[in-house]
């Protein structure tokens, strides 16, 4: 790809997402960014921090403020793993379920 179209396509790209709206904080007009709807959808049913960082390509600290967010606003439980002490669970609250449930009508 030469830098012409290189160029052509980094426009095209910020067209695109300024008008689905994934650099907004109101994703969805749901009151919070694309990254924390994305966490709280990719969850599903619970899953290791482990393995959403790396499905997710996140960061530890970056996944840490999301999950933070994510339980504040009492979607999200963070829990020690049952069967492992040393590994971490993200699970949906009800309300996270429902969250999600809203994301997928809406998108």
């Amino acid at each position: 790809m030469d830098t012409a179209q290189a160029a052509r396509m980094r426009a095209f790209n910020r067209i695109v997402t300024e008008r689905i709206g994934v650099l907004d904080d109101e994703y969805l007009r749901r009151g919070r960014p694309l990254g924390a709807s994305r966490v709280l959808w990719e969850i599903g049913d619970g899953t290791d921090l482990r393995a959403l960082r790396a499905r997710l390509g996140l960061d530890s600290g970056y996944l840490s403020r999301l999950l933070r967010n994510l339980e504040q606003e009492g979607l999200v439980a963070v829990e020690t793993s049952a069967d492992d002490g040393r590994v971490r669970v993200a699970r949906r609250t009800a309300a996270g379920e429902k969250e999600a449930a809203e994301l997928d009508r809406l998108s």
